[in-house]
C-alpha cells in the first residue's frame, strides 16, 4: 500500500506541474466565475437556467480535456523521460503502477469537479437571493408581488428534482392511419385526390418513420396521451404537466402565439362517459417554448392510469409536439441541492472513465497517437449515437447501412452525449438513480473495464527498453 500510495502523490504532483494541466485549470476558474456573470437574459429564470447549462458545459468540456491530457501525459511521459525503469526495477507490479496513475487523476478531477461544483452552485443561488432583495427593494407592492411569483416558480421549476413519467408509446399503425387520413383530406382540398395505391405506399413510407415523426394535431383537432402504471399515491398531490408545442413545423423560427385547451380525464367520469370525461383548461401560448401547468389531485384511476388530451385552437396550423418535449408529468420528490450533488455524481463518473480510457492508450503509444486514439474513440461514439438518434430519417438503403454500423460501433465506443444531465439539472427534472447505475454498468462495466484490462496487459508487456533513444 504504501507504495500505491507513493504513485498516486507522485502522479498528482506530475499533474500539477503540467504547464497544460496549469492552462486548463485557469480557463475553469473563468468560466465558473465570469459566464455566470456574463449572460443577458430578461427573466431571473431564464438566467438561471442558462447559467446552469453553460456554467455546467464548461466544467464538463475543460475537466474531461484534462483528463485525457492527464491520462496520456503520466502514462507515456515516465517512458519517454526514461523514469519508469527505476520504478520497474523495484517490487512494484506494472498494474499497481498504473492503477495508481489512473486513481491520482481521478483524485484530481473529484477535488476540481467539487471545488467548481461548488462556484456554479454559489453563483446559482446568488442570483436567486438577488431577487429576494430586489423584491425587498421594489417601490410598488405590484412589483414586490411579481418578483415573489417569479422566485416561487423559480423553486419548483429549476431549483427542484421532480421525477418525470412519460406518455406510453402510441399505436404505430393507429398513428400511422391518422396521419394518413389528413394527408389524404389536405390532398384532396387541393384536387389531387390520391389513389389506392398511392394511399398504401403512403401509408407504407409513414408506418417506417412513425416512431421519429412528432405527434401532429391540426386544427381543431384533439390528441390525447395515456400514462400508465402511475403510483396511486400520486393521486394526493398535484401533478406538473410540461409540454412544448411547435406551430406549422417543428423550427425555432416562425413561431408565436396560438390556442391550445389542455384537457385532463376525470376517472369518475371515465367509466360512464369516456369522450365526455375531460376537463378542458383553454389558454394561450408561445410556440417554441417549454411551458408547464399544475394539474388538479385524484387524476389517476383505480388501474393506474391517467390520461391528457390537448386541442389545437389554431383556425389555419397544426400543432407538433416531439416524443422527447412531452407532455411529461412532473412531480418533486427532492431538493435542488440533492439533484445538484447527482448531477456531479454522473461528471465525476464520466472523468473517471475518460481518464481510464487515456491511461489505457497511453501505457502503449507514444502521447501523440494516444491522444489521437483516444479523441476518435470518442468521436466514433458521438457520431454512433447521431446517426443513431430517432430524428434521423432512413431515406435510402445507403441510410440504414449507416444506422446499423452505428448500432454495432455503439456496443463498442462510449457516447458521452449520455453523460450529459444538464438539460434534467437546468429544467428540474430528477436525475435517477436507476439512470446512474444504467451509466455505471452500460459504459464503465461493460465497455470501459475490457479496455481498461486490455490497456494494463499491453502496459504489462511493454517492453521498457524499446523506449530508448539512440
Amino acid at each position: 500500500m504504501k507504495a500505491f500510495a507513493a504513485i498516486i502523490a507522485l502522479t498528482f504532483r506530475n499533474a500539477v506541474r503540467s504547464h497544460v494541466f496549469q492552462l486548463l485549470l485557469l480557463l475553469l476558474l473563468i468560466c465558473v466565475t465570469v459566464i455566470p456573470f456574463s449572460i443577458s437574459v430578461g427573466k431571473l429564470d431564464d438566467l438561471i437556467r442558462v447559467s446552469l447549462l453553460y456554467s455546467f458545459w464548461s466544467v464538463s468540456i475543460i475537466l474531461s480535456l484534462s483528463s485525457l491530457w492527464l491520462g496520456c501525459y503520466v502514462m507515456s511521459k515516465d517512458i519517454d523521460t526514461y523514469q519508469i525503469h527505476m520504478v520497474v526495477s523495484k517490487p512494484v507490479s506494472r498494474i499497481t503502477l498504473w492503477l495508481g496513475k489512473w486513481v491520482g487523476i481521478n483524485l484530481i478531477n473529484i477535488v476540481l469537479l467539487l471545488l467548481s461544483g461548488l462556484v456554479v452552485y454559489c453563483m446559482v443561488m446568488y442570483h436567486y437571493t438577488a431577487a429576494e432583495e430586489e423584491s425587498m427593494g421594489a417601490n410598488r407592492e405590484s412589483e414586490r408581488e411579481m418578483v415573489e411569483a417569479e422566485r416561487k416558480r423559480i423553486r419548483t421549476q429549476i431549483l427542484v428534482g421532480r421525477r418525470s413519467y412519460m406518455p406510453d408509446a402510441q399505436d404505430p399503425e393507429k398513428l400511422a392511419e391518422m396521419i394518413v387520413i389528413g394527408k389524404v383530406n389536405e390532398l384532396k382540398k387541393s384536387g389531387k385526390a390520391p389513389t389506392d395505391e398511392e394511399i398504401g405506399k403512403m401509408y407504407d413510407e409513414i408506418l417506417k418513420q412513425i416512431d421519429k415523426m412528432p405527434v401532429e394535431i391540426l386544427p381543431g383537432k384533439t390528441f390525447t396521451w395515456t400514462y400508465s402504471n402511475l403510483p396511486q399515491e400520486l393521486n394526493d398531490v398535484n401533478l406538473i404537466v410540461r409540454f412544448r408545442p411547435y406551430l406549422g413545423k417543428v423550427a425555432t423560427e416562425d413561431q408565436g402565439l396560438t390556442a391550445i385547451a389542455l384537457g385532463v380525464q376525470d376517472p369518475k367520469l371515465a367509466a360512464a362517459n369516456p369522450e365526455g370525461s375531460f376537463l378542458f383548461l383553454p389558454g394561450t401560448y408561445f410556440t417554441g417554448d417549454f411551458h408547464e401547468k399544475t394539474l388538479p389531485a385524484g387524476i389517476i384511476g383505480e388501474d393506474g392510469t391517467a390520461r391528457i388530451r390537448l386541442a389545437n385552437g389554431d383556425p389555419k396550423n397544426k400543432l407538433y409536439f416531439q416524443h422527447a418535449d412531452g407532455p411529461k408529468l412532473l412531480v418533486p420528490v427532492c431538493s435542488f441541492e440533492v439533484n445538484f450533488l447527482r448531477a456531479l455524481l454522473v461528471m465525476a463518473l464520466q472523468l473517471m472513465l475518460l481518464s481510464g480510457v487515456a491511461c489505457a492508450f497511453g501505457g502503449f503509444l507514444t502521447m501523440p497517437t494516444a491522444i489521437f486514439m483516444v479523441v476518435n474513440y470518442l468521436l466514433f461514439g458521438s457520431l454512433g449515437m447521431i446517426l443513431t438518434d430517432s430524428e434521423f430519417f432512413v431515406t435510402n438503403v445507403w441510410d440504414s447501412l449507416g444506422q446499423f454500423l452505428a448500432q454495432c460501433l455503439l456496443f463498442i465506443v462510449i457516447p458521452l452525449q449520455k453523460f450529459d444531465v444538464t438539460d434534467l439539472l437546468s429544467n428540474g427534472e430528477l436525475i435517477e438513480f436507476s439512470y446512474i447505475g444504467e451509466l455505471f454498468v452500460n459504459y464503465f462495466i461493460l465497455r470501459g473495464m475490457p479496455l481498461f484490462l486490455l490497456g494494463m496487459f499491453l502496459y504489462w508487456r511493454r517492453e521498457m527498453g524499446s523506449a530508448v533513444k539512440k
